[in-house]
């Protein structure tokens, strides 16, 4: 039996040989994700220019299959940047962000003569300075920069009040660095928001290439694009769960479909580079759910039942703590692979710890749920 493209049967199959929490991942799903994100660029000629989030799902096995597929990798630590060396990643395919890289990491990424680093703090510009004196190399770089929406706070340097400018100012004098890519993260799929942060971006690097003579090649927007079977709270559903404790009872708008977006985007950059005279310059992206989110499952099982006022409770062996943190703030398909025709009820969906907001799900409704029952969170990945 199969609901949604996912074959029952065999997913129980899989809980039963490996045991539960256990996450499962689909490799034609994998491929065909990434396949499609390709294509989506290609009319651009962008389609080699996706570097894969390893945050969003480091397993290697995972990762192996993107890269064969033509991704490069998006790292943000050191660890992340030595997981991507070891997989055999060629060097001219890594990004490196983040808003702490040690030097030791930096060492590494000159060593190596990754693709990039996306200089993200004043002293990062300091270490690189060294490493490429030491080495004799003049080392690639960007810089994160900060448009007027998306994630603020501890993130980039703001275009608005001449922080960005004046970081660029002294990356282009250091001989040893090579000012290439300007980069930006929003933290939001919302099209309208790329569009606005494009914008503003396209005019500061029009700006550096009037008045300061840096000819930037690319364009870095991030990542964010939704991925499918899973979507963002909106903030008054959040409201609404925090103060009643119970979903947003309305129906909400279908999700964005992150393919759209992409190209959406990617359609706006190409017009918008042409209006300001910057033919040649690159789009990047970082994506991370758009292409793992919906090929990867989280099986649990329920080991208890409960009964509290007018909410049944089902206890699962796996919760937010370690398996599905990610589950605050978005909802997802949630499924009983035992089918119980006819058998439905409400539940709210609770981890096994002692903390009160360890609960993956509210007023989910479930084929009457057993102890013993396997549950699919679809989305996980």
């Amino acid at each position: 039996m199969k609901k949604e493209g996912y074959d029952c049967a065999r997913l129980a199959e899989a809980a039963a040989e490996h045991g539960t929490p256990l996450q499962v991942a689909s490799r034609r799903k994998l491929e065909g994700n990434l396949a499609l994100a390709r294509e989506t660029l290609r009319p651009f000629g962008w389609q080699d220019n996706i570097f894969y989030s390893y945050k969003t799902n480091p397993v290697p096995e995972v990762l192996k299959i993107l890269h064969q597929g033509g991704a490069g990798a998006e790292v943000i630590s050191e660890r992340e940047l030595d997981l991507a060396l070891s997989l055999g990643v060629p060097p001219d395919r890594i990004v490196f962000n983040g808003i702490y890289k040690s030097p030791t990491a930096l060492g590494t990424a000159v060593e190596r003569g990754i693709r990039c680093v996306n200089i993200d703090a004043p002293q990062e510009l300091e270490i690189l300075s060294a490493l490429a004196g030491k080495t004799g190399r003049r080392v690639p770089v960007g810089l994160r920069v900060r448009p007027s929406v998306g994630w603020q706070g501890q993130f980039g340097f703001p275009i608005g009040d001449g922080s960005a400018r004046g970081m660029a100012r002294r990356i282009s004098a250091d001989k040893g660095l090579d000012l290439g890519v300007i980069h930006f993260h929003l933290g939001t799929s919302d099209f309208k928001a790329y569009r606005r942060a494009m914008d503003e971006t396209l005019g500061f690097i029009r700006e550096l290439k009037q008045n300061m003579d840096i000819g930037i090649k690319a364009l870095d927007i991030g990542g964010g694009f939704p991925g499918r079977d899973m979507r963002m709270l909106a903030l008054w559903e959040q409201a609404w769960l925090r103060f009643f404790d119970r979903p947003w009872p309305f129906k909400m708008p279908a999700p964005d479909d992150g393919f759209k977006v992409l190209g959406e985007t990617a359609d706006h950059f190409s017009r918008a580079v042409k209006k300001r005279g910057l033919e040649g310059l690159e789009l990047w992206i970082e994506p991370g759910r758009l292409i793992t989110g919906d090929a990867q499952v989280l099986l649990v099982r329920v080991v208890a039942l409960r009964r509290s006022g007018n909410v049944n409770y089902a206890i699962v062996d796996g919760g937010r703590v370690g398996a599905a943190a990610p589950l605050a703030g978005e909802t997802r398909r949630i499924r009983n692979l035992t089918s119980r025709p006819g058998q439905y009820a409400r539940y709210d969906l609770v981890g096994p710890t002692c903390m009160p907001w360890d609960r993956l799900a509210a007023g989910v409704s479930l084929n009457k749920v057993e102890i013993g029952d396997i549950i699919c969170i679809e989305g996980a990945g």
